[in-house]
This record gives C-alpha cells, sequence and structure tokens, in this order.
C-alpha cells in the first residue's frame, strides 16, 4: 500500500466537513436552476451525523505462506451514499430494460445502446 500511494493518512487533517459543504452547495446550485426538485433536495442533502470517512482495515490471508494482509476499505457511510442510491433509482429501470433485451459488456456499449 506504502509503495503505490494510493492511499494517505489523514492524521489530523479531515476532509469530511469541506466534503459536505462543496456537496450540499452543489446540490443547492442544481436546486436554484431548477435541476432538481425541493423534495430531491432535501432527500440529497448531507447531514454531518449520517456520514463518516471510509475506513481502512486488513484481514489475513491465512491459506497463504507468511500470511499477508489483504486491505479493505469500508465505505458504507461515504457522503454522497444518497446521490449514490437516488441515481441508481433512477437509472435501474432502464437499466433493467436495456440489459433483459441484452448483454452489456462495459458502460461505453451500455451508452452506444440508449443512443439507438
Amino acid at each position: 500500500m506504502e509503495k503505490t500511494e494510493a492511499y494517505e493518512c489523514l492524521h489530523q487533517n479531515n476532509p469530511l466537513p469541506n466534503l459536505i459543504e462543496r456537496t450540499n452547495k452543489y446540490l443547492l446550485n442544481l436546486r436554484l436552476t431548477k435541476w432538481i426538485t425541493q423534495k430531491q433536495y432535501e432527500q440529497l442533502s448531507i447531514k454531518s451525523n449520517e456520514v463518516e470517512l471510509a475506513h481502512l482495515y486488513y484481514l489475513p490471508k491465512a491459506h497463504k505462506t507468511g500470511t499477508p494482509l489483504c486491505p479493505i476499505i469500508s465505505d458504507l457511510k461515504h457522503s454522497t451514499i444518497k446521490i449514490s442510491k437516488f441515481l441508481d433509482e433512477l437509472l435501474r429501470p432502464l437499466f433493467n430494460k436495456m440489459a433483459s433485451n441484452t448483454s452489456v459488456t462495459s458502460g461505453t456499449e451500455f451508452i452506444e445502446q440508449l443512443h439507438q
């Protein structure tokens, strides 16, 4: 994990309040420009007591020599979970309709089929 520099130890620097603020401002802008309704804005807005940063933990691979560790990132309460669920509910019926007629092997192929 240290070799890839994919992760950074946050120490005392918590980016969550800033992320919540920026996301809520973006949602407010969507509301004011009428891209989402007031009800959607209220459903999607982030409340700081409902979210938390992802947690990194490790599970041992007991079946391997030297018992290496497998990194796991738990992100069940991430700050955009409401937006993710909203988009899934919005797109799931369309995806299911498309997927029932054919199999889709990539996101690009799915987009191409939508345009047809």
